[in-house]
């Protein structure tokens, strides 16, 4: 997960802070703000004009699931679902293999992975998987074959072992697997690490568009997939 901007906001005004549990119509979710004072999760109203010096970004969601990327100079109202990118052509575009990068919303290619569910942290294939708040994070693997798994964080300050039930590709995280957001864990079956950061969707971040939308922009790929065929449906 990468942190938001901390320099001053140099002529960032009249921004309206939501402070309600959930986003509604009408509201955008900062997902990445550079060069203001903004940070992730914060709520913003898309009916207030925003101000952004040329050097400034601030990346929205709307609860429609458009992703909008503004870049300083900008002055006006970003409107909630109007010129952002859809969700669902973004991830289009990056698994049909027609675009790498779609309006700033994908950073880099995935591995074609499908999840069977979209709350599953892949410890098959490296890369970024996106929690909810206070949920037990599901491990799923590309086997259904029982075995050990060993699990570290990056700065090895613990080091967890648990045996995976034989016949199931999920397991819940171990009580005793100290889990933590913004973390990097190495994730090892049979010597052969894998490294997964989890990160965590912020609670007003709510409907399943929204959600696809900040999994696709955080690189939380296949989950996006994965939770915009239960809206399809």
């Amino acid at each position: 997960m990468r942190a938001t901007g901390g320099l001053p906001a140099l002529a960032f005004a009249a921004l309206i802070f939501g402070t309600a549990s959930a986003a509604t119509a009408g509201e955008l979710v900062v997902v990445e703000a550079r060069g203001v004072s903004l940070k992730q999760g914060d709520v913003l109203d898309d009916a207030k004009p925003i101000k952004l010096e040329d050097g400034q970004l601030v990346t929205l969601v709307a609860e429609n699931g458009s992703i909008l990327t503004l870049r300083g100079p900008y002055d006006q109202a970003p409107a909630a679902g109007s010129g952002g990118v859809d969700v669902a052509s973004a991830l289009g575009a990056l698994t049909t293999g027609s675009a790498r990068n779609v309006a700033g919303v994908v950073r880099t290619a995935a591995v074609d992975v499908h999840l069977p569910a979209p709350w599953l942290v892949d410890l098959s294939h490296p890369g970024v998987a996106c929690l909810l708040k206070d949920e037990t994070p599901v491990f799923w693997r590309a086997s259904d074959a029982g075995g050990v798994l060993t699990m570290t964080p990056s700065d090895r300050s613990w080091r967890g072992q648990t045996q995976w039930p034989a016949g199931s590709p999920t397991m819940a995280a171990p009580a005793s697997f100290p889990i933590k957001d913004g973390r990097t864990y190495l994730a090892d079956f049979g010597g052969k690490p894998v490294a997964v950061t989890l990160t965590q969707i912020p609670p007003k971040v709510t409907s399943a568009r929204m959600q696809a939308a900040w999994m696709l922009e955080k690189g939380c790929v296949a989950q996006a997939e994965a939770l915009l065929k239960t809206v399809q449906r």
